[in-house]
């Protein structure tokens, strides 16, 4: 019976320590550190979102919790919270880079999955889809910006109608019409005309319609020294070029 109390005793006490030592160990949580490279606007977001959480001490804190909350602001593809005693918390974000806007908020990653980020990237192409998914659009990206890179073309937007009509944007202002069939043909007959025909042209491109069966059509915009000769022409002349597949 002596035995027994005096394990209890033993039992209590090392409990009492332990919860002592817990406590003593356990001190509130004084610094987070973020980092990955965050932006100044991620960095605020974390902030924000780190103020609305009741944090304990640095051992009581679920870091669980604060990944998971963390997790949901959609621009970071994961994030893992650890502790650094005795009072320090770091959150690094392991950031999805965005390689194009998408609508008028969003962005996409490579893989087309879309994702939201607190700061802007006007820089990136934009693209916008009526049918097709954000990942079947990446990938109509990626295979025209493939084939306009060899003639040194810059596609900054990528549109599809409610029709299912795909028109491309270049730097500088030239649009491309590729309608909604044949979109990797038409691209590449363009391409071709662009390279033996339209590069060297002083005139600049206003817009190229690739939609017919065996060529394309080309309108020119009128420049100002142009004006004597386009008298009486409401709109600059379109040129259809015969470039055979």
């Amino acid at each position: 019976m002596i035995k027994r109390a005096l394990l209890i005793s033993a039992c209590c006490g090392l409990l009492a320590c332990g919860y002592f030592v817990w406590r003593v160990l356990d001190r509130p949580v004084q610094t987070i550190v973020v980092s990955g490279e965050p932006s100044i606007a991620e960095r605020q977001r974390v902030e924000e979102t780190l103020a609305a959480l009741e944090l304990g001490g640095i051992l009581s804190t679920s870091l669980a919790d604060i990944e998971s909350r963390l997790g949901q602001m959609g621009w970071a593809r994961e994030v893992t919270v650890r502790r650094h005693w005795p009072d320090r918390l770091e959150v690094r974000l392991h950031k999805v880079i965005p390689v194009a806007r998408w609508g008028e908020q969003d962005y996409l990653a490579a893989s087309g999955e879309p994702m939201q980020l607190p700061g802007r990237h006007p820089d990136l192409p934009a693209l916008w889809a009526h049918i097709s998914s954000p990942q079947q659009a990446m990938e109509v990206y990626r295979l025209l910006q493939l084939y306009a890179a060899r003639q040194n073309l810059q596609i900054v937007t990528l549109t599809e109608s409610p029709q299912g009509e795909w028109q491309v944007g270049f730097a500088g202002g030239m649009r491309l019409l590729l309608g909604a069939r044949d979109v990797n043909s038409r691209m590449q007959r363009f391409l071709r005309a662009y390279a033996t025909a339209l590069r060297y042209r002083p005139e600049p491109i206003s817009y190229a319609d690739a939609r017919y069966t065996s060529g394309i059509a080309v309108r020119f915009e009128m420049r100002d020294n142009d004006n004597a000769q386009l008298v009486g022409q409401i709109e600059p002349a379109t040129q259809t070029l015969g470039i055979q597949n």
